[in-house]
């Protein structure tokens, strides 16, 4: 079965709303990620006036937050390979996902890092000395039995298990295809069940915290 054959639909059209959606949840994400800096759990840094004022709001993300993240990616990931095909599918999805992970782990991480050694192990080097213990993968910054891991992707992880989900995507639509429209009767028939669990898990999860 050939891959641009999985799918029904016209894919020409662009979707916009995905895009939308695509947008409102980095923002969401974003904002989640700058929360963490004033709230009272555990951080890379802690602002200190950290308090619980916004644990609330924060919470009430956490249990659908990175799920809809990975659902917004798997619609463009189903996109992208029934436009391509199998083959440039893997090609182009690994370019767009392990040269910006490598860019990020080079570059974006190492600041984070750095000031996390700073607060907490009261580091006292320069960022230069420090980028050439990360760069060389020193494992020396610990805080009891917990060594900081370095280089690292911190929170560029999405990214890196994208890729693997785009690999496993790969070999499964090579040796058995058919499996992909079967998975997709099987997602459209617990949609809705879906919903009604992630919503009894937000309720339960506020309820487990307060």
């Amino acid at each position: 079965m050939e891959t641009q054959n999985l799918f029904k639909e016209d894919l020409g059209a662009r979707r916009y709303d995905l895009d939308w959606v695509r947008i409102g949840a980095f923002m969401l994400l974003i904002l989640y990620h700058v929360g963490m800096y004033y709230v009272t759990w555990d951080w890379h840094v802690k602002s200190p006036a950290a308090s619980h004022a916004i644990e609330p709001l924060m919470l009430l993300t956490a249990p659908w937050r990175l799920s809809l993240l990975f659902l917004v990616s798997g619609v463009a990931t189903g996109f992208l390979l029934a436009r391509l095909g199998g083959g440039q599918f893997l090609g182009q999805r690994t370019g767009r996902l392990l040269i910006p992970l490598a860019f990020g782990m080079l570059v974006i991480v190492p600041p984070q890092s750095y000031l996390e050694v700073v607060e907490k192990l009261r580091y006292a080097g320069g960022f230069a000395e420090f980028y050439r213990l990360y760069i060389t993968g020193f494992h020396g910054f610990c805080r009891g039995s917990e060594c900081l891991i370095m280089p690292t992707w911190n929170h560029l992880w999405f990214v890196a298990y994208l890729w693997i989900y785009t690999l496993v995507l790969y070999l499964v639509v090579r040796v058995a295809p058919r499996i992909v429209p079967w998975l997709r009767r099987l997602a459209e028939r617990l949609g809705i069940r879906r919903i009604v669990l992630s919503a009894l898990d937000i309720r339960l999860h506020i309820l487990g915290r307060y």
